[in-house]
Order: structure tokens, then C-alpha cells, then sequence
């Protein structure tokens, strides 16, 4: 399937219209998280992303250490990866999904699973206080459910 043709039935399932920015980056609101699709057609992929939080100030090893845990066999991100976006000193989660595989109905449950791991996340860091040693194992299918007509809002 081409990418349009998958952003167009994503769009369909969703009932909105994801248009994109002036710079081609598809971007929706979920649940107060911001989503975004960056479409590589170089690559015939595209790529989510959604902003996790500014780090705290304190205890940054321990943080680290978990989320680099969390990265290893993507035991703790599903699928996705964790870095620093050195323009805003924000955490990100990002996955890359390939157009060979994907339609609107597995764009739409990659996305399902992505805004539950972000969601996770953001709250993991959003919460964080540098007093934990080790974070239980944080996986898609342990963040809250959501009504999956209701998820994402224009």
C-alpha cells in the first residue's frame, strides 16, 4: 500500500483529517500527547513520534540507566526508542514502521500501542524523583486501555 493511502485510511478509521504541516510531518493530539507521523518515502516508512517530557534536574543516572534497561531488546519500549532531542532537552519516544506491512488498520494499532507506551513513559518521567533503583519492566499492554473511538482528537 502507498504511503497516502495508508495516511487516508488511518484518517478514516480515526474520523479526522490528518493533513500535514508545511514541513510534511503529519501531527494529531492523543490524549494530551502530541503524535507525530514523519513519512520517509525515501525509505517507503514512516516514522512515529511523540515528545516523553523534560528530564528532572536531579538523579539523572538512575533515569538513564532504566531507560537504556528499558531500550534492550525493546523490552521496555515496545518496538520504540528512547533518546534526548538536543534541541529542547526533551526525551522522545520514536518507532520506524514499514510501509510493506502496514494499512490503515496496523497504523492504526501500531499508533494504539505507541500512544500506550508513550503515555507510560511520559508519566514515568513526569513522576520520576531519582529514588528508585529499578522500574518494573514497562510494556505497551500494561499502559491503561483507552476507548479507541475517543483516543485521538483533532
Amino acid at each position: 500500500m502507498e504511503i497516502n493511502d495508508i495516511l487516508k485510511s488511518f484518517s478514516e478509521k480515526i474520523n479526522i483529517t490528518v493533513e500535514p504541516s508545511d514541513d510534511g510531518v503529519y501531527t494529531f493530539e492523543v490524549d494530551e500527547m502530541i503524535i507525530s507521523f514523519h513519512i520517509l518515502p525515501e525509505l517507503d516508512s514512516i516514522v512515529l513520534t511523540g515528545d516523553i517530557g523534560e528530564p528532572p534536574p536531579e538523579n539523572l543516572e538512575n533515569l538513564y540507566k532504566v531507560m537504556l534497561e528499558a531500550q534492550y531488546l525493546f523490552n521496555g519500549t515496545a518496538g520504540a526508542t528512547i533518546s534526548l532531542n538536543a534541541e529542547n532537552n526533551h526525551f522522545s519516544l520514536c518507532k520506524a514502521l514499514s510501509c510493506k506491512i502496514l494499512d490503515g488498520d496496523s497504523l492504526y494499532e501500531e499508533a494504539e500501542h505507541f500512544v500506550n507506551t508513550l503515555e507510560v513513559w511520559t508519566k514515568l518521567v513526569k513522576d520520576y524523583r531519582g529514588v528508585t533503583s529499578k522500574v518494573e519492566e514497562v510494556k505497551a499492554d500494561d499502559a491503561p486501555q483507552f476507548d479507541a473511538n475517543s483516543f485521538i482528537r483533532a
